[in-house]
């Protein structure tokens, strides 16, 4: 089987096929420059430009790249800088990921006075979302998207197709609707 990596001894060696050697150590250090520019540490920087340069072997092997070694840096340098852009967003993906499951994590250290436990906020949340699914859809969207979403009245409007004015009125009148369904929800009568 043949491998997409040149060795020693192979046809490149013996003046069958590209000197591959001879590229990388005229481009290689420049080329992991650029890697390095584009990655957050030494190792992605390696890792990008080894996966640059399998691609480039293997398109060049295959015959897919129909251009001259002229050509090969510029390939390499934009496989690189794709999978930096790439690697980038997994790594803020995973970044978000772990933020997310810590933040679900108890605190190590709770202020909250000793008879309280975790199945009163766990209780709470569930109160809290068996009022926002059971109000209206356009009051539970406006409280939704400013209390947990952070947006403006203005950018919910937009987002809503609603003037300003009319989304901030209507978050007032979810939020009264929310505080007496809360209080119900949390405290039903016995």
């Amino acid at each position: 089987m043949d491998s997409d990596i040149p060795i020693e001894g192979s046809h490149a060696e013996t003046g069958g096929g590209p000197d591959w050697k001879g590229w990388l150590a005229e481009h290689g250090n420049r080329l992991l420059l650029y890697a390095r520019q584009r990655t957050s540490c030494e190792a992605d920087a390696e890792d990008v430009l080894q996966g640059a340069l399998l691609k480039l072997v293997h398109v060049v092997r295959s015959g897919e790249f129909r251009k001259g070694e002229d050509e090969w840096k510029a390939f390499v340098i934009s496989c690189i800088r794709n999978a930096s852009i790439d690697l980038s967003r997994a790594q803020a993906r995973q970044q978000a990921t772990a933020y997310a499951a810590a933040a679900e994590q108890p605190p190590v250290y709770d202020s909250t006075p000793w008879l309280r436990s975790r199945s009163d906020a766990e209780h709470r949340r569930r109160c809290i979302e068996r009022v926002l699914r059971r109000m209206r859809a356009d009051y539970a969207e406006v409280v939704m998207l400013h209390v947990w979403q952070g947006l403006s009245f203005r950018a919910i409007g937009e987002i809503m197709g609603e003037n300003a004015a009319t989304v901030a009125s209507r978050y007032r009148a979810a939020l009264r609707i929310f505080r007496q369904q809360l209080q119900k929800e949390q405290n039903p009568p016995s």
